[in-house]
Order: C-alpha cells, then sequence, then structure tokens
C-alpha cells in the first residue's frame, strides 16, 4: 500500500480533530497459546513449589501490563487430596532480552486464587499495572502437591515452548530463578508447548497524542505527528503494523480526541 503524504490530508486531519468522536487506545493482547491447551502438567514425584512462565516481547502501546488471563489444570492428586488453591501472579523483566528467565528481574506480583477453569476457558486476574520493556515473563507461582498438574499446555502453539520455562524450587523463589534445583525450557522436554497464560498491556502514556510532551493537545502536536509520519519515523506508526497509512492518521485522531487527562 502506497503511504500517505502529509500534503494529502493537512486540511482534512486539522478539522477532523474537533470533529471526530472519542476513541480509545486499543490493548495490546500478549498470547502464545492458540485457545486450546490439551494437557495439564505438575509433579509427579514430590511436592514442590511451582512456577510456570511465557516470555514476550513488549509491543508498542503495551507498555504497562494490567491484567493477566489463565487457564489451569487441577490443584488434586490421583486421590481427590486437594493441595493449596492460592496463586501468586508474577511480571518479570529479561535484562538481557534471550528470553531465558534465569536472569529475571521481579517487578510486580498479585495474589490470586485457582479456579476450576473448563477445557479452554481463561480466568482474568487484574494485576498491579507494571511497566515492561524489550522481553518480559508473565509467571503463575503456586505450592503444588505431588500428582496434580494446575499448569494448563497447548502444544500446538507456534513458539513450540521455546517462551515457556518451568520451575520447580523448595520453597517461593521468584526474586533468584536462575538459583532453582530444577529448571526447564519446554522445548527440550517431552511436553513442548505454551503454557494458557495470557496478559494485556495497555499504553504508559496517559496522553499518546502529546506529540510535543508538553501537556496539552494544540496544532503543534498535529504538526510534529504529520512530520513523523512523513518521515516514516517509528513514533507516528501508532497502530503498530509496521506500515504508515491512514489507520495511523486514525489512531492519531482518536487519541487527539480523547485529549489529555
Amino acid at each position: 500500500m502506497t503511504n500517505l503524504r502529509p500534503r494529502t490530508f493537512p486540511i482534512l486531519s486539522i478539522a477532523a480533530l474537533f470533529c471526530a468522536s472519542p476513541g480509545l487506545a486499543q490493548p495490546v493482547d500478549y498470547i502464545l497459546d492458540t485457545g486450546v491447551g490439551t494437557f495439564n502438567l505438575g509433579p509427579s514425584q514430590f511436592d514442590a513449589n511451582m512456577t510456570w512462565l511465557n516470555s514476550f516481547d513488549m509491543i508498542a502501546g503495551g507498555e504497562t501490563i494490567t491484567s493477566v488471563s489463565l487457564s489451569f489444570g487441577d490443584i488434586a492428586d490421583n486421590n481427590g487430596n486437594l493441595g493449596s488453591d492460592q496463586l501468586t501472579i508474577a511480571i518479570l523483566n529479561d535484562p538481557t532480552n534471550d528470553h531465558d528467565p534465569s536472569d529475571a528481574v521481579l517487578l510486580s506480583t498479585t495474589a490470586g486464587q485457582w479456579v476450576d477453569t473448563g477445557f479452554g476457558e481463561f480466568v482474568t486476574y487484574p494485576i498491579e499495572p507494571t511497566v515492561i520493556e524489550g522481553v518480559f515473563f508473565v509467571a503463575v507461582m503456586m505450592e503444588v502437591i505431588q500428582r496434580a498438574n494446575p499448569a494448563s499446555m497447548d502444544p500446538n502453539a507456534p513458539t513450540a515452548g521455546t517462551q515457556s520455562w518451568l520451575f520447580y524450587n523448595p520453597k517461593p523463589n521468584l526474586e533468584d530463578l536462575g538459583s532453582s534445583p530444577y529448571i526447564l525450557r519446554m522445548s527440550d522436554s517431552p511436553f513442548s508447548g505454551a503454557w494458557m497464560v495470557r496478559a494485556v498491556g495497555e499504553s504508559a502514556s496517559l496522553c499518546p497524542a502529546d506529540f510535543t510532551n508538553d501537556g496539552k493537545l494544540n496544532f503543534f502536536d498535529v504538526s510534529a505527528f504529520l512530520t513523523a509520519f512523513a518521515a516514516n519515523d517509528s513514533t507516528a506508526d501508532l497502530n503498530n503494523d509496521a506500515q504508515f497509512n491512514f489507520f495511523d492518521v486514525s489512531t492519531f485522531l482518536s487519541f487527539f480526541a480523547d485529549g489529555c487527562p
């Protein structure tokens, strides 16, 4: 598609800023699975503090993680004995951006409770809004009894387990996962796939149309956006599709109509 240039729409753009209907910035969905978790995993020979996680690449416009969605297996063993239903959701940073959580830095934790989800169903947990960058991890930690299988996995995920990890510890270890006695990258296991662990990210900017960063929206922000757009600057790719076209203009108009808080 041919890129639009500012000279083809400046009058329309400026006029539309004052009559466009308000719009909201679209959240970013961080998902590795295809929506079908066909098997569940857990410790087979011992009780353990279990952490399972997926890694993701931050997408512009989704710099603040606001919720996590999980699908679960069972917290009961083969005899029906129930383990703990308490869980911790953690967001961690990858300082080396290599998708390996052995050096992960803990950013935030949120307490939650296990839910008996149906096949392919998810429960959503609002979390403490957490700003991320580069590669980050979304983790679930639980105390799990032997032969319970709370972690649901999709073996058909395109990542084939390269971005999914499993840790067993004698006690909680989110601040130093690299010291865990049991670490498994799922692509290196007989159970390759992605955990049914998702996240939603929202824009870290409270006023994404404020291109001049002065806390106000006016002609100068319009001019700054059009200049960035004409230069194919990434800051003007507001719908994050690596193209510069009408949809970026439309997104800017929506942001502008929303105003600044």
